[in-house]
């Protein structure tokens, strides 16, 4: 690897230049693997950069033998912890190209269709459980509004424990624009309100309807322009103590297990 080589994969650190390579960085033997089990991410891993004193040789093998298009490449400790991101890393790092998304607004799927709909999560490790959140639950697309954290920063990927290459993604979306489209799509939109909203045991999820439901910052909730749309239902997950507020990630957690069981 020549020194220039170098400083642009450093440069992969940071959301600038993810942005303008349209790459980011992978590290450790568990996300290498989801992404090499990932049908829409397996031919987007491009380069694996291995340390010298790695012994995973069944991982080594199924590099091998899998159809992944990655170039492989040894680094001995003093190059390689330079693309590390990691405190105790496993010596292990991939370079993948970012997918796109994929439509769901006019598909022809018979079953409901759910979506998630973030707005401005500035926390990582928020956002990467809300991506596991809807892999785990099936969701058919999250949309993640501007001024959000970065799909791609390394603590969301982590915290989506590999998630993020099974999870249809639309990133840094306008979402007044995306509510008012599914709306007039008839959609349902759902919008998290701890003042206003009914509670969710009190909701009836048709089994046929489509969902968009809305989940806001972690500080203020979702913005006034979209949570006072009388043409959206609001909600909240009733609390039994007097905590002041329930994780986002969380009620990811709850409102989709309503609506899908």
């Amino acid at each position: 690897m020549t020194k220039n080589e170098l400083k642009l994969l450093e440069k992969l650190k940071q959301k600038k230049f993810r942005d303008e390579e349209g790459k980011f960085l992978i590290e450790g033997v568990h996300l290498i693997e989801e992404c090499l089990n990932s049908e829409r991410y397996m031919k987007n891993l491009e380069r694996v950069f291995i340390r010298d004193d790695f012994e995973n040789d069944d991982l080594i093998e199924k590099f091998r033998n899998s159809d992944h298009f990655a170039e492989i490449e040894y680094l001995p400790e003093s190059i390689f912890k330079k693309l590390s991101e990691t405190v105790t890393s496993q010596g292990i790092i991939g370079v993948v190209k970012k997918a796109e998304d994929y439509e769901v607004k006019d598909t022809q799927k018979t079953e409901r269709l759910v979506i998630i709909a973030a707005e401005n999560i500035n926390d990582p490790g928020n956002l990467g459980t809300i991506i596991r959140t809807c892999h785990w639950f099936g969701a058919d697309k999250l949309i993640i509004s501007k001024n959000s954290a970065d799909i791609y920063n390394s603590k969301v990927i982590r915290a989506s424990q590999g998630s993020l290459f099974y999870v249809n993604v639309q990133n840094e979306a306008d979402l007044k624009h995306e509510l008012q489209e599914y709306h007039s799509l008839k959609y349902k939109i759902i919008v998290t309100d701890l003042i206003k909203g009914k509670d969710l045991s009190e909701i009836e999820f048709s089994g046929s309807g489509n969902y968009v439901v809305v989940l806001g910052n972690e500080a203020e909730g979702v913005s006034r322009e979209i949570s006072e749309n009388e043409n959206y239902e609001k909600i909240k997950v009733k609390g039994f103590s007097e905590c002041e507020s329930l994780n986002v990630s969380v009620t990811a957690g709850i409102i989709l297990y309503e609506i899908t069981k």
